[in-house]
């Protein structure tokens, strides 16, 4: 593996291009049934850790990766007080279509997820399908140690990880995985592969192509990601260093205590002391 695939810029503008490419055709889905169904479900765990986990009332919410809005939109829809931000332009662009069109008030910035500052402004901070994607261990602590600056005492960070333990993580690696999702007026189809695994940092590049069919025609995109391998043990050493002391876990979004290897998503939820 050559190192120049591997520096901060190029793990960035990789990033950068693939949501860019796609997220008007991501918000189209995220606007389904299908997929509301699904950011409803999320939303409800959420809801659930502010009132469980969180020592005070959660009004106050930063999303510090928050793509098209699906969560922030939604969370402002609920009465909370929403600030989100996002690396790429046209994903916070199109949260801030959403928002306005739903007619909720939110805080849409351009920001990285390394380089915000603010200082005891919120009750619970969301990092969600963030962490793995930032280029290294630095970027990864930069995000973390900010998330608990952000927060209030008693406060919360929810944030997530794939589990590279999982069936669906062990086949990905062994050759090429196919989705689908078929909506009204809408087919959208990736498919995808591992390359360039390496083993010992757990650190891989995710090559996806992705075909859009909708009533304006076929839409075909391809780009590469690079996704770091966290597992649990990586992720609570990573809290704890940036400072957070309560720290449960659980599984695909439900309540129970996971099962480390049949769980798809791993889902932090880390209370500031």
């Amino acid at each position: 593996m050559g190192w120049k695939k591997n520096t901060r810029e190029t793990v960035l503008e990789a990033s950068r291009a693939y949501y860019s490419h796609l997220a008007y055709y991501e918000d189209l889905l995220a606007q389904r049934e299908s997929a509301r169904a699904k950011t409803k479900r999320e939303l409800d765990f959420l809801e659930f850790a502010f009132s469980a986990h969180a020592t005070r009332r959660v009004s106050e919410v930063l999303d510090v990766a928050c793509g098209n809005g699906r969560h922030i939109v939604e969370l402002a829809h609920r009465g909370y007080r929403c600030t989100g931000l996002d690396y790429t332009p046209e994903r916070v662009h199109i949260a801030k279509t959403r928002a306005e069109h739903e007619k909720v008030s939110v805080k849409l910035l351009q920001g990285d997820a390394t380089r915000f500052e603010y200082q005891n402004a919120f009750d619970a901070v969301l990092a969600l399908y963030i962490l793995f994607l930032l280029p290294d261990d630095d970027d990864v602590m930069k995000c973390l140690r900010q998330c608990h600056c952000a927060l209030r005492s008693g406060g919360i960070l929810i944030c997530n990880i794939y589990n590279p333990l999982s069936e669906r993580a062990h086949a990905r690696l062994q050759g090429y995985h196919v989705e689908e999702a078929r909506v009204r007026g809408m087919r959208y189809m990736n498919i995808d592969r591992m390359e360039d695994f390496d083993p010992v940092h757990g650190v891989t590049w995710w090559k996806e192509t992705s075909v859009v069919e909708t009533s304006d025609g076929v839409h075909v995109f391809r780009g590469r990601e690079r996704f770091r391998l966290f597992t649990y043990w990586d992720i609570l050493h990573y809290l704890q260093a940036a400072g957070f002391k309560e720290i449960k876990c659980h599984p695909d979004w439900k309540i129970k205590p996971p099962r480390k290897p049949e769980a798809e998503r791993l889902i932090f939820v880390s209370r500031k002391g």
